[in-house]
């Protein structure tokens, strides 16, 4: 009974049987009123006809010999019985009913007996030869000649039966042909209302499982036609509805998960309902399924009960550290359409970088105090002491005086140096480039090399192809880079050392080589060296006059020019610097 065709039929096929039954009954019950009634009348008639022909003409002797009866009590089975009988109820005639075979208990006869008329239905009783069977009988009590008589008159009801049965049969064969007629029309009524009904379930299957393209015939204009044209409508209205949100949700996920900010949302509860690549990449030590809203907020150093009673517009802020990683964490809530709190979005910001900035600003500006403060102490100290008297003495006062010149000196390289890298760092002003000789650069910056390095008893040598290695470069930048690499070279090696320099050839580059035989650099300061201010023996640079900033310029020069510079090295062997410039391509 799935099937509505099914049960719209089922339910006419009911409803017609139970009005062809109902109304088949009330026709039976009236006909059988009816026959009733006709029955009693012509009871009635023969009980008068026994009156009139028997009891007025004849004296009671004479009643059981009347002529009359046989015309009175007729031939068939059916026919209806009359006798007379005395004021008890005992039959006197005719003949035939004086047998103690017949029984007669009726609640007509009863009537009668008391002076009355009486008429009963579906009483039992025999007939004349005993056998018990059902009647419809009626007494009258009279008077003849001072003497009381009562007339009983009396039918067997199988006639009425009989009669009955048949048209409750024939009833029934047409409730049959109904119900067989009536199943055949509606089924075919089910499909005319069904059929669009299946359509429509099997399309709204169809748009269920995501395909819209499917369009319902519109094959009348009646309730069920509208109905397919409103779905056919609501159908493209919702293809166009879902490709909007479907576009507009691809866009949302396309910039969250290519944004460089971590995305974490969760729902009410505390469930995570999304999260971004890059909250994963920020978070790589946390299991984003396994922690709560709770769990995170309480790990980013957020306090989960103030995160909990967050007003839409407000928002809660922390930075997580991990060593030397920075994270900004914050987060806020989001409400319903009603104004209550569906759930909490946490924005992940790596500050890493800025946060170093800002930490090698400060460095920076400390290490640029220092740097500034140990020359002028000296300066300061030295003059102080010429103004107390010192100046008298003309070689003590040419002594400080130099002492003063080289600190001022050293403040000058200092400055000069700083300006370079605030240049550098500014990018305002761009280096005229120009298609130079990186062999003849290497030459000019090895012999401005060669007067420091006769002091300290140092050779400088240089190993290339006689062949001209062209760059695209500024001549001035480059050879500061070399004179400063070979610079600190022959201050860092030990007397009667030689420095190597070496220009090889690959596919697209050019690598200069310069190795010295100087203490070497401890592996934990090899990334450090082109840091500004950085220094591996503060007090052996500051004694040899370096500002801490001649590696930092370097680099800086040599990614100008698109190039890069490393270092390897060994403690005891020396260090070796390593220049990569781009071959100029004609």
């Amino acid at each position: 009974m799935n099937s509505i065709k099914t049960k719209l039929i089922a339910i006419y096929a009911v409803v017609v049987l139970i009005v062809l039954t109902v109304s088949g009954t009330v026709m039976l019950l009236n006909m059988r009123n009816l026959e009733i009634g006709r029955t009693e009348e012509q009871l009635r008639e023969r009980a008068r006809a026994i009156h009139n022909e028997v009891i007025l003409q004849y004296d009671r002797d004479q009643f059981i010999n009347a002529a009359l009866w046989p015309i009175l009590m007729g031939q068939s089975e059916y026919d209806v019985q009359g006798m007379i009988m005395s004021d008890i109820g005992t039959p006197i005639a005719p003949e035939t009913f004086i047998t103690p075979i017949l029984r007669i208990a009726d609640p007509a006869l009863t009537s009668a007996i008391a002076g009355e008329e009486g008429f009963s239905v579906g009483r039992t009783g025999t007939n004349l030869a005993g056998i018990t069977q059902q009647w419809i009988s009626f007494a009258m009590p009279i008077e003849s000649n001072g003497e009381a008589f009562i007339i009983y008159t009396r039918i067997n009801t199988h006639f009425m039966d009989e009669a009955l049965a048949q048209v409750a049969f024939t009833l029934v064969i047409m409730v049959l042909v109904s119900i067989v007629l009536t199943l055949i029309l509606w089924f075919f009524l089910a499909n005319t209302l069904t059929a669009p009904i299946i359509n429509l379930t099997r399309h709204a299957k169809a748009i269920a499982s995501g395909d819209f393209s499917r369009e319902i015939a519109i094959t009348s204009k009646d309730e069920l036609g509208q109905l397919a044209y409103d779905f056919n409508h609501m159908a493209k209205e919702l293809s166009s509805s879902l490709i909007s949100i479907t576009r507009e949700k691809n866009k949302s996920e396309a910039i969250l998960q290519n944004t460089s900010h971590g995305v974490l949302a969760y729902d009410a509860q505390g469930a995570l309902t999304h999260a971004n690549n890059a909250s994963m990449e920020l978070l790589t030590n946390v299991n984003l399924q396994l922690y709560s809203l709770y769990d995170i907020l309480d790990f980013l150093g957020i306090d989960p009960k103030e995160a909990k009673d967050l007003k839409p517009e407000e928002i809660r802020e922390t930075t997580y550290q991990d060593c030397d990683f920075f994270i900004q964490a914050c987060v806020t809530a989001y409400t319903s359409s009603l104004g209550e709190v569906d759930g909490y979005v946490i924005v992940l910001q790596d500050v890493s970088r800025q946060m170093k900035l800002d930490i090698m600003r400060k460095e920076f500006v400390a290490n640029v105090s220092h740097e500034l403060r140990t020359p002028l102490t000296s300066i300061r100290t030295y003059t102080e002491t010429l103004l107390d008297g010192a100046i008298e003495d003309a070689q003590t006062a040419h002594s400080f005086l130099e002492v003063i010149a080289e600190e001022a000196n050293r403040m000058s390289l200092l400055v000069s140096d700083l300006l370079e890298l605030s240049r550098i760092d500014s990018k305002h002003a761009a280096l005229e480039m120009d298609v130079v000789d990186l062999l003849a650069l290497l030459r000019l910056a090895v012999r401005q090399s060669q007067f420091l390095a006769a002091t300290k008893n140092q050779k400088v040598e240089i190993t290339a192809k006689p062949t001209p290695c062209f760059i695209v470069a500024n001549s001035s930048r480059i050879n500061q880079v070399i004179s400063n690499i070979l610079s600190n070279s022959v201050k860092y090696s030990p007397e009667n050392t030689t420095i190597h320099v070496t220009l090889e050839t690959t596919k697209n580059q050019y690598r200069v080589s310069i190795q010295d035989q100087g203490m070497g650099i401890p592996q934990e300061s090899i990334d450090r060296i082109f840091e500004r201010f950085y220094r591996v023996d503060k007090a052996r640079a500051r004694a040899m006059g370096g500002t801490g900033l001649g590696l930092a310029i370097v680099k800086e020069i040599m990614e100008e020019h698109g190039g890069n510079v490393h270092a390897t090295s060994q403690m005891g062997k020396g260090t070796t610097m390593v220049l990569h410039f781009n071959k100029y391509q004609e």
